[in-house]
């Protein structure tokens, strides 16, 4: 019996090792009532897209504006909105959209900022560049 548990363990530990490198675009934050998932899709001299997922279990998501929701946060610290909101989809306890921002030149850190959902007043998502995939 021993031995089976630990070759469990070792299973446990080897998968949740390999799922963590297999996508490092995709960062979640699981604080409050809303579960908010932000893969990063493209960081280029051409702007930025992202896809943000939303999932609760309480209450409704459709009263979230994405372009005050969501923004870039510059080297200098200042919130750059989305200058567009593409492929919404869903609604009531699931919503996602893929959100575009103007490029930021000469960047080697993406930080996109989520305010005010479920009751958490700030979460930051931070990717390194290049990405590595």
């Amino acid at each position: 019996m021993r031995t089976w548990l630990s070759i469990a363990v070792s299973l446990v530990l080897i998968t949740a090792t390999a799922s963590i490198g297999e996508d490092a675009a995709t960062k979640r934050d699981r604080q409050g009532s809303v579960a908010v998932t932000v893969t990063l899709l493209e960081a280029s001299a051409t702007g930025m897209k992202a896809k943000v997922a939303f999932d609760t279990h309480s209450g409704s998501l459709d009263g979230i504006v994405l372009q005050q929701a969501m923004s870039l946060r510059g080297p200098s610290g200042a919130d750059v909105a989305p200058t567009a909101v593409e492929q919404v989809a869903g609604g009531g306890h699931h919503r996602q959209a893929v959100l575009v921002f103007p490029a930021a030149a000469g960047a080697t850190e993406v930080r996109m900022v989520v305010k005010n959902v479920g009751g958490i007043a700030e979460r930051v998502f931070r990717w390194s560049l290049p990405l590595a995939r």
